[in-house]
């Protein structure tokens, strides 16, 4: 695979266009616009993240996270066959571009201190599988597929009665509706957050990034005054994510270290530095809980 054909057919080449969402647009024109706009970044990022960019890797993660988000987002439209075989090479490419991208937040969080040395080495090996992945075969019948399903996946030619009024609704009917079912689903989701152990507090991490996404969707798409409200939730999302993120990474961190047996590990597991990074999850546990009572009101 050439690095010129690598993310698509001369994709690559189309300058980013900018999207607008209308109010009367129709939901699978939205919808199409949305993917193309987050595989046009992976696309825009491809060479960079191979030469190894951090910034890059992350933004084609973000892409791919919204890619995901617009789907569920839209669901029983555009879920197919096609889309579950596509679902599938998805969580196979993203699990190399997590695994770097972990390191790379570890290292970044690690100037300085002994960990330090033993994340960039394992960052050397987890960069290296991602890669040979980005260069694969597999990689680009993926990417290309997904070009090929939002254009004409089985999901754009259902006849039947219901698809077709689906596909068709206004923007601004599905998109107002959906908001408010995500965000009825995430103030259930976050109740007693402060209490909750690592696992559910990711799935609420997961749920706020995925209603931030379709509210940033959204925009366009709604009436100015029905926009609004949203528009202050999305800000209070913004800060929920960026405590829940500081709670992961830490998450994330520990379990790197353990997973080595070094001498670094016993540093890290000292009772001081417990006690330190048991204070530091209090004051975010509270953060956290305060902001998403206010996504909640």
């Amino acid at each position: 695979m050439t690095s010129s054909a690598s993310p698509a057919k001369g994709r690559v080449a189309h300058p980013k266009r900018p999207r607008h969402l209308s109010q009367a647009m129709r939901c699978e024109t939205a919808f199409r616009l949305i993917l193309s706009e987050c595989l046009e970044e992976v696309a825009t990022n491809h060479e960079a993240v191979r030469a190894g960019d951090t910034t890059a890797l992350h933004r084609t993660r973000i892409a791919l996270t919204r890619l995901k988000t617009a789907i569920r987002f839209y669901g029983r439209m555009v879920g197919d066959t096609e889309w579950a075989r596509l679902k599938s090479e998805l969580k196979w490419l993203s699990g190399y571009l997590g695994a770097t991208r972990d390191l790379d937040v570890a290292i970044e969080n690690s100037k300085g201190l002994p960990e330090e040395r033993m994340f960039r080495a394992a960052r050397v090996e987890a960069f290296e599988q991602l890669t040979d992945a980005l260069q694969s075969q597999r990689y680009q019948q993926w990417f290309e597929g997904m070009w090929d399903w939002v254009g004409s996946g089985p999901w754009t030619t259902r006849q039947d009665r219901s698809a077709a009024k689906r596909r068709a609704v206004p923007v601004s009917v599905f998109h107002a509706r959906q908001l408010t079912q995500w965000h009825k689903k995430l103030t259930r989701k976050s109740r007693g957050l402060q209490g909750m152990g690592k696992n559910k507090r990711h799935r609420v991490r997961l749920a706020s990034k995925r209603l931030r996404y379709a509210i940033e969707f959204s925009e366009g798409g709604l009436p100015a005054d029905d926009f609004a409200p949203w528009r202050d939730i999305l800000k209070q999302l913004r800060k929920g994510q960026q405590v829940l993120g500081e709670l992961n990474d830490a998450e994330v961190r520990r379990t790197l270290v353990e997973s080595v047996d070094t001498l670094e590990r016993r540093s890290e597991t000292a009772a001081h530095k417990k006690l330190d990074e048991r204070k530091k999850k209090g004051r975010l546990l509270r953060r956290a809980a305060a902001i998403y009572r206010k996504i909640s009101s």
